[in-house]
């Protein structure tokens, strides 16, 4: 029988759910897989739970790449980026 995860969540979390391209999806799972890799290598890691180790690593890089950009890069009318928005990509 299949499982579901449903993760806990209270007043401070919440759920995103957006569309992107399946490369960037893989260029972020195997970031997290290196994390996580990473730390349980380390001599000091305590274990994480298997049923949410990955989606939590994936939030993290989401959340740190965001806050990377949020603090360095301005939000002046001559940087912000071009979106193409074409609909037939999503």
């Amino acid at each position: 029988m299949d499982s579901v995860i449903v993760p806990i969540l209270n007043e401070e979390l919440t759920i995103l759910s957006f569309v992107v391209p399946k490369d960037f999806a893989n260029r972020i799972e195997m970031k997290a897989a290196k994390i996580i890799d990473g730390f349980e290598k380390h001599p000091n890691h305590t274990p994480m739970d298997p049923n949410n180790k990955m989606m939590q690593t994936m939030s993290f890089v989401l959340q740190t790449s965001f806050d990377f950009y949020d603090n360095y890069v301005d939000d002046d009318d001559e940087n912000l980026p071009q979106l193409d928005l074409d609909i037939e990509d999503i």
